[in-house]
């Protein structure tokens, strides 16, 4: 599921939206990992953006043809971006661009967890409390 967060978007914006400013999405899946990575691709807008549009591939990885924005919560290794949180299906995604920028970041969405509902890097998630009692 995709849902729009307050930001300047038309009302009556196409399945992809073109907004003239910022835009911001949150993303669950409520479900895989590779279905939440879908979803994050639909949920960046057809924008220009200064490091171009990325390729969103199955494993969550970004692959730009110019030089990578910095995005916390991802690693780089050349012109790719990868995930760096753990997996968990109760993760949700903001996707967010600002000013012609990509951003992303983690919002834990396990209400037994401590940072539930707020932004978390991935140390957090690795030694998220919640999560080791059901590994």
């Amino acid at each position: 599921m995709v849902r729009t967060m307050p930001c300047n978007c038309p009302e009556d914006r196409p399945a992809r939206p073109n907004p003239a400013g910022g835009c911001n999405y949150l993303v669950c899946s409520n479900g895989s990992v590779t279905s939440l990575y879908r979803l994050v691709e639909q949920a960046i807008p057809d924008v220009p953006l200064a490091h171009g549009r990325p390729v969103v591939h199955p494993d969550g990885s970004l692959t730009f043809t110019t030089t990578p924005p910095s995005i916390p919560g991802y690693r780089p290794e050349g012109m790719r971006l990868y995930p760096a949180w753990p997996p968990c299906v109760l993760r949700m995604l903001q996707v967010q661009v600002v000013d012609q920028v990509l951003n992303m970041a983690g919002i834990c969405g396990n209400p037994e967890a401590g940072q539930f509902s707020m932004e978390v890097a991935p140390d957090h998630c690795q030694n998220c409390p919640a999560r080791q009692t059901r590994a």
